[in-house]
């Protein structure tokens, strides 16, 4: 696909609606007796993935009037195929432990990523699971008997922990989980909603064995998809976006914090955005920030590209297990178009002054491609985006951002 350099950038949206939220409320839904209803959930290909995985695993998913109407508390053994998402992998795995027992495969891209962390944490609790990859898809769980763990997790990653709070719902005992860095909290938010027994003393989140009930979500724009929008418009003019939710604020707080202008209208837990353009500085993320932002760092990476001055992104490790090695593959894409940036053990540094464009490979992987195309728009040139298609598992409507 060709993008063209924008000269200027206006338009008024509404992102797509939030994927992890749609994908754990189709868990829980699972989960959980009677019907639970999802507004404004997000249709892609991994929310299709965890739809699918709801009706393997014995529940119903139909569609009414733009909502997911999910039939739950019915569990039979049966096999998932997550595609390309890693979070119907995981979270499902955590939920069918200690209830079912189901085989669990994805696509090739997915096949490639280290289910090893997880597979350990479960296996903690008493999950029998076999694998004969070596920690790689696919691998099974058979059903058995699960105890709560007091889990210190160094690592950060939401979904090893929203697995094992899952599961921690059917274990016996408490399931404590303390993070050493905070990550997204959609799990442990949309838990009490269901009616479980969850709680958060001290920054360790602790779950008990509970029945979960059917409730309604309203699932709100997501940030994340928000983000290249918001890069275009600090870049290149002004967008209007609606109904974002704001309980992920990091990348707004973060823009305002480097210069731009950002406003706000809050109701509630999300909010509508004027973003206009402005003059942004350079900028290191590291630490909680890194972890918080993990999902917009290659796009971070191209805004980098285009300041005067250098910027870093550290402590980043976590971007080399996503759908590619995102560190690696951000910066050989982004010098193939021009620009000067280069890899360290734990991301970049960047050294700005533009980008030239030309030819982008994504690597099949969804935010790179959608990252790179922001950069040529951003460039001198423009130029190709070589997978299109594979953006459609977060983002469908992206190509509209260009017309």
């Amino acid at each position: 696909m060709r993008i063209k350099p924008q000269k200027s950038f206006c338009t008024m949206l509404t992102p797509p609606p939030d994927k992890s939220v749609t994908i754990r409320a189709l868990v829980m839904g699972w989960l959980s007796k009677g019907t639970t209803v999802v507004s404004n959930p997000l249709i892609s290909g991994d929310t299709i993935s965890a739809i699918n995985a709801v009706t393997a695993l014995g529940g119903e998913v139909d569609f009414v009037g733009g909502e997911l109407h999910i039939s739950g508390g019915r569990s039979e053994d049966g096999r998932v195929d997550a595609g390309n998402s890693a979070t119907t992998a995981r979270l499902f795995a955590g939920a069918a432990a200690g209830r079912v027992s189901a085989s669990f495969t994805g696509d090739g891209s997915l096949k490639r990523r280290s289910m090893r962390p997880l597979i350990d944490a479960l296996s903690k609790m008493g999950a029998c699971i076999s694998c004969s990859g070596g920690g790689y898809m696919p691998f099974e769980i058979k059903k058995s008997r699960l105890s709560g763990i007091d889990l210190m997790m160094t690592e950060p990653s939401a979904q090893i922990k929203s697995a094992v709070l899952l599961a921690g719902l059917c274990a016996e005992g408490e399931t404590r989980v303390t993070e050493a860095v905070r990550t997204r909290t959609h799990t442990e938010d949309m838990l009490p909603l269901f009616g479980a027994d969850i709680c958060v003393k001290d920054g360790t989140i602790i779950v008990r064995r509970s029945e979960l009930v059917g409730t309604k979500i309203d699932v709100a724009g997501d940030i994340s998809s928000a983000a290249y929008p918001m890069a275009l418009a600090l870049m290149r003019g002004y967008c209007f976006i609606k109904n974002v939710g704001t309980a992920r604020r990091e990348l707004i707080d973060f823009f305002k914090g480097i210069g731009g202008d950002i406003e706000e209208e809050n109701f509630g837990d999300r909010a509508n955005l004027i973003v206009r353009q402005s003059s942004l500085t350079p900028f290191t993320v590291r630490g909680a920030l890194a972890t918080a932002l993990i999902d917009e760092l290659p796009l971070l990476a191209v805004i980098a590209c285009t300041l005067s001055g250098e910027s870093r992104i550290e402590d980043a490790r976590a971007l080399r297990g996503k759908e590619c090695d995102r560190i690696k593959c951000t910066v050989a894409s982004l010098r193939a178009l021009g620009a000067n940036i280069e890899e360290t053990s734990d991301g970049m540094i960047i050294h700005g002054g533009g980008i030239k464009g030309g030819n982008a490979v994504t690597y099949g992987d969804h935010r790179l491609a959608m990252s790179l195309a922001v950069a040529n728009a951003l460039s001198e040139k423009g130029g190709f985006i070589d997978d299109e298609k594979c953006v459609e598992i977060s983002y469908p409507s992206f190509w509209e951002l260009f017309i």
